[in-house]
């Protein structure tokens, strides 16, 4: 009997070895697998782009720093102004979608072959952080293949990470200015109803376009000039930003130059200041309505209408929050309407 149990636990045993092998084996294949490379595979497949709070690039002596603040990103290097969501948005994408062409190695010799490390004025490097400044990835790009597209590419953090090929291109710009959103407001010119500047006023009657208030006999509106105000809210943009008390701004004398008043009770006054050749521009919003009274029988058209008035003196005090921080230097094209008078708008009959 014992024999018998002796011999039932030595199969047992060579069983439960043969067992552990099959997993072993296994485990290792899988691993295997996992590791090797396969062609358009993704550097970076399991990043999370909404636990991104903070991306930075650098290259050569220029850095880009774009930090999360609420819904937004802010561009560290420029007083922290706001960035254009669909740049940080193409960073980010562009990420997700780096795809690989093929693994080519590894090693000091190779990185500094392909301008991996140590860095030189090409090489791009890339880092995500998350919320409590925590590294979740770090890569750099060094060198472009001389025939096509593709850029040499490795994850930071392991000095014997392999080095990768793209399949295409790779360009994050480390310029902070390219991330910055430069559009002040942007107002379609229908709805400018009023604009009112140092000598003049343009007005809309009956629904028609605007026209110059009190033509001279013997003169005419120049359309040309007065066509360029009306639209000027259209796609109002700054060429260079500034906080409001920096020194090179801060004793400058602003004057309002232009008013406009929309559909919608609610406007825009631009204040404008020059030093030389240069026009500065302060910017700040309006509404003409102070307060919204609600009683209890109103017909749900007028209930939607006065919402729709809070909601903008909401956004207009929200805007003069923000833009009332900063100093805005426009293009010579903007500052010369800044600059206009009566006299610029009228042409001989």
């Amino acid at each position: 009997m014992s024999g018998a149990v002796s011999r039932a636990n030595r199969l047992l045993l060579v069983a439960v070895a043969a067992l552990f092998a099959l997993s072993l084996l296994s485990y290792r294949q899988s691993v295997t697998r996992a590791d090797r490379f396969e062609r358009g595979q993704k550097l970076l497949p399991n990043l999370d782009p909404d636990k991104v709070a903070a991306i930075v690039v650098r290259q050569g002596e220029r850095t880009a720093t774009l930090r999360r603040q609420g819904e937004r990103y802010a561009v560290a290097e420029v007083h922290g102004y706001r960035a254009r969501n669909d740049a940080v948005n193409r960073v980010l994408r562009d990420l997700l979608e780096l795809g690989l062409e093929q693994e080519v190695g590894s090693g000091a010799e190779l990185a500094a072959e392909l301008e991996l490390e140590p860095v030189t004025d090409s090489t791009v490097e890339v880092t995500l952080d998350d919320q409590v400044g925590k590294r979740m990835v770090g890569l750099r790009v060094g060198k472009g293949i001389e025939d096509g597209a593709g850029r040499y590419v490795r994850l930071l953090g392991d000095e014997k990470a392999p080095i990768y090929l793209t399949s295409g291109a790779v360009s994050i710009s480390s310029d902070p200015e390219t991330y910055l959103d430069q559009e002040i407001v942007s107002v379609e010119r229908d709805r400018v109803q009023r604009v009112e500047g140092p000598d003049f006023v343009l007005e809309r009657a009956d629904g028609g376009d605007l026209a110059l208030a009190g033509v001279p006999a013997g003169r005419k509106e120049k359309t040309s000039e007065t066509g360029g105000l009306e639209s000027l809210l259209g796609n109002l943009r700054f060429e260079r930003v500034l906080v409001a008390d920096d020194a090179e701004v801060r004793d400058l004398e602003f004057r309002d130059a232009l008013r406009f008043d929309l559909d919608d009770g609610s406007g825009y006054v631009l204040s404008v200041a020059e030093a030389g050749e240069r026009t500065f521009v302060r910017v700040a919003g309006f509404h003409t309505v102070s307060q919204v009274a609600i009683t209890r029988d109103e017909a749900e058209e007028e209930l939607a209408r006065k919402a729709e008035v809070l909601s903008r003196a909401d956004e207009i005090q929200e805007f003069n929050d923000y833009h009332g921080s900063w100093v805005y230097e426009t293009s010579e094209w903007t500052g010369g309407k800044l600059r206009l008078r009566k006299r610029d708008l009228l042409e001989s009959a």
